[in-house]
């Protein structure tokens, strides 16, 4: 392998290749934002937060073009 060049661990379409479940995948790049410390700590505290965010993001952008 040349230094600096990654390679996949399974080739496109490999029966081990990870697969998601979601009608729509997530975009690779995450998007972050930051906030309190004390804020950060109770939202991790949330079982499937990150999920529950998710779910509750569309119409929180709807709510906000909406004023």
């Amino acid at each position: 392998m040349i230094t600096g060049q990654m390679t996949m661990p399974f080739k496109k379409n490999h029966k081990d290749r990870y697969t998601t479940n979601r009608e729509k995948p997530l975009i690779s790049s995450p998007v972050c934002l930051r906030m309190d410390v004390e804020l950060a700590k109770e939202l991790k505290s949330i079982s499937d937060w990150q999920e529950r965010l998710r779910l509750s993001l569309p119409d929180l952008i709807k709510n906000w073009k909406a004023d």
